[in-house]
C-alpha cells in the first residue's frame, strides 16, 4: 500500500518513544520528519541540525534531550527534520509554569489551554499541507498520541496514511502510563 503519510504517535516520555521512531525512519528515508516536539524550528540543512545540536537548546517546554537521538539520526540519515508546532507550544510564560510543574489550572486557563490546543492543530494540519507538496517520498510525521485520536481534525484532515500509535493490548490508544504492557497498533487508510 502506498502511503504519503505515516502518523507515529508520541507519549512524550512514558515510553522510549525513539524506538519505535527509528523503526519508521530507517526502512522509510523520508525526505522530511515532521515532529510536533521540534516546535517550530525548521532544521532542514547539515548545518541547522549541527547548530541545535551545538546549542542543546529547544524551548522551556522541550528539552533538547527530548528530540536529541531524533536530531542525532536525522543528521547521520540527511534527513530534514521539521517542528509542526508553535514555540513552546503556544503556551504563555503562566501556562508554561503551571503545565510544566502539573500544576491545577484555573476554568480560564484551561479554556485558554483548549483554544490553544485547536490552534496547535491546525497549524499542524497546515503544516503538513506544506510539506506535502514538497516531497514525493512518503512524510513521517511524529505527534502526540493524543493528536492521533480517530475523531481528531488532523486524522480527518487526511487520506493515504498509516497511523503508529502507543496502545494496551487490546488495541485501545494509550494516553498516560498504565498498569499493563503498552504495545503498537497501525491503523491505515487509503483513500
Amino acid at each position: 500500500m502506498d502511503f504519503s503519510f505515516i502518523f507515529v504517535g508520541g507519549t512524550h516520555g512514558f515510553v522510549d518513544d525513539f524506538k519505535k521512531q527509528k523503526e519508521v525512519i530507517l526502512p522509510t528515508m523520508p525526505e522530511f520528519v515532521l515532529c510536533e516536539d521540534l516546535e517550530d524550528n525548521v532544521l532542514d540543512s547539515k548545518e541547522k541540525l549541527k547548530e541545535i545540536i551545538n546549542k542543546k537548546e529547544i524551548s522551556n517546554m522541550t528539552s533538547f534531550e527530548d528530540a536529541e537521538k531524533l536530531i542525532m539520526l536525522c543528521l547521520a540519515k540527511n534527513i530534514k527534520l521539521i517542528g509542526i508546532d508553535f514555540h513552546n507550544f503556544g503556551f504563555n510564560e503562566n501556562l508554561q509554569k503551571k503545565i510544566k510543574n502539573q500544576d491545577e489550572l484555573s476554568e480560564d486557563e484551561d479554556e485558554q489551554v483548549k483554544e490553544i490546543l485547536i490552534e496547535r492543530g491546525n497549524n499542524q494540519i497546515k503544516c503538513i499541507k506544506e510539506y506535502h507538496k514538497k516531497s514525493t517520498k512518503p512524510i513521517v510525521v511524529i505527534v502526540g498520541a493524543w493528536h492521533l485520536r480517530e475523531d481528531s481534525k488532523l486524522i480527518k484532515s487526511f487520506d493515504r496514511y498509516k497511523v503508529i500509535f502507543p496502545c494496551d493490548e487490546k488495541g485501545n490508544l494509550v494516553l498516560e502510563p498504565i498498569n499493563e504492557k503498552i504495545v503498537y497498533c497501525e491503523k491505515t487508510k487509503n483513500g
